[in-house]
């Protein structure tokens, strides 16, 4: 039995390492590429690309191995199948379940790895990643600014608002807005049809280039009196072409290792992001404790005096509401126009908090998210490796074609499980906890079934065979337009 044991593990092994290893630099090339434009002409060395790609490899090991797994399981055990090995294990009394056990132990061994590893090195690499991404943007003024929204770009002294970005290094703007700053004040607004960032690599300064566009100059700092202030209050001044110089040598000496960002939900272990879901939970409590004692400081009404109405004695509305004499038309004005006043700034008071504790609570559930899946990582493992086994021992194919498109298939769709339930969880519409477990209470019952049609050798279960009936029944379609 131990040599049978030793066969299986040697032969699942065989498979399971160069598939990991090759996934592996797959998943980089393609996290590479996608942070490409962030890396791309910006002078950085080949250390720093080096540590780009180690500081994202925590993540891509994580998504890697249940893939391996898979892919190791359908290909080792649709192997042995496909040569009768595994009909002759059987016929020696040799079940599914038992041939399990002998890769069980490493299962397990990669579960808990898995665990400590998502535990340690993923905040690591998650704080080390995002940290060196943010000063790879302070290298470059194009690549800080985001489209859609205004970005405070302080070498210049500007708050930059740009459509579209587009070019070669996306150093060409289009549709730009700019408030320019004078000791930290909006002084100048500057509206431009297209603009361009040029730098000179002999140079400390780089130019943005403005054209066709205006500028609306506030004049009213500049002007002494309040009757000049009135009749100047802003200039406006046309332009085809408008340059602003930026000093980048604060720029070109940014350190790349310096970390200034380190308490994000991404970057904490299981214990750190306990305790901060525990201090935004009391935080939250305060905040609307405050919010509930302000209410009701703003509803009272504080006396006040009308013309021909002496309402100075009355300390409340509910007070000036009882007295019948006061029901005259100005009265009554009055009581109007700040019960509307007052409504008015309740309704933006509540609007105000309301924002405020949406964002709060859609932060404690990215902290409540990533505390549950620190646990979903080994439990993926294991569920993986309940899908994959019985998948190879079906299909009795141990090619690389069909195991990868049924790898592929079965992983996109947790992949997709899972950031819908990320998404779910953040916006509050399921639990955090649910959001994370969604994906893998949804592959569960399916590597339960395959454990056990693989095990019991139903008919039904037969994918080789239902892969053969499509085959045929599209070559006789084939045959028949022919």
């Amino acid at each position: 039995m131990k040599i049978v044991y030793r066969y299986i593990l040697s032969n699942f092994f065989k498979k399971f390492l160069p598939g990991s290893i090759i996934i592996y630099f797959i998943f980089v090339l393609q996290t590479f590429w996608l942070y490409f434009d962030e890396l791309a002409g910006k002078g950085l060395g080949l250390l720093t690309i080096f540590k780009f790609l180690m500081y994202i490899s925590p993540y891509v090991v994580l998504n890697a191995i249940p893939l391996s797994i898979l892919l190791g399981g359908i290909m080792s055990f649709g192997s042995m199948s496909e040569k009768s090995e595994f009909t002759a294990m059987k016929s020696m009394g040799i079940s599914l379940k038992t041939m399990m056990k002998a890769i069980s132990p490493m299962i397990i061994l990669l579960a808990i790895g898995t665990f400590v590893f998502a535990n340690t090195a993923l905040p690591y690499g998650n704080y080390k990643f995002s940290n060196l991404r943010r000063n790879i943007k302070k290298k470059m003024p194009s690549v800080a600014i985001t489209e859609g929204v205004f970005n405070d770009f302080k070498p210049a002294g500007i708050n930059i608002h740009v459509k579209k970005k587009y070019g070669k290094n996306n150093n060409r703007l289009k549709d730009i807005i700019i408030h320019q700053k004078v000791n930290g004040i909006p002084d100048k607004v500057i509206i431009a049809k297209r603009g361009l960032f040029k730098s000179d690599p002999d140079n400390q300064l780089i130019q943005l280039i403005l054209y066709d566009g205006t500028f609306y100059e506030d004049m009213t700092r500049q002007q002494k009196k309040a009757s000049e202030r009135k009749n100047y209050p802003a200039m406006k001044t046309n332009f085809k072409e408008h340059i602003i110089n930026i000093d980048i040598s604060s720029i070109n000496k940014v350190d790349l290792d310096k970390t200034s960002v380190s308490a994000a939900h991404h970057m904490l272990n299981v214990l750190d992001l306990k305790k901060e879901i525990d201090t935004l939970k009391i935080k939250t409590i305060e905040k609307k404790e405050d919010f509930s004692e302000e209410l009701l400081r703003r509803n009272k009404v504080k006396s006040k005096q009308v013309k021909d109405v002496d309402i100075q004695h009355y300390k409340s509305l509910s007070e000036i509401l009882k007295d019948t004499t006061l029901y005259n038309t100005k009265a009554l004005g009055y009581l109007y126009s700040r019960a509307v006043q007052k409504a008015e700034a309740l309704e933006q008071f509540s609007q105000r908090k309301e924002r405020y504790f949406t964002n709060q609570n859609r932060t404690t559930n990215k902290y409540k998210y990533s505390f549950s899946e620190k646990f979903t990582y080994p439990i993926m493992v294991i569920i993986m490796f309940l899908v994959g086994i019985p998948l190879g021992a079906i299909i009795k194919k141990g090619g690389f074609g069909i195991s990868v498109v049924l790898g592929i298939v079965i992983f996109v769709t947790y992949y997709i499980l899972s950031m819908l339930g990320k998404n779910a969880a953040e916006e509050g519409a399921v639990q955090p906890y649910l959001g994370a477990w969604f994906a893998t209470f949804a592959l569960l019952p399916l590597g339960l079934y395959l454990t056990y049609k693989a095990h019991s050798d139903s008919e039904f279960a037969r994918i080789s065979n239902l892969f053969e009936q499509v085959k045929q029944s599209i070559k006789k379609r084939y045959n028949k337009k022919k």
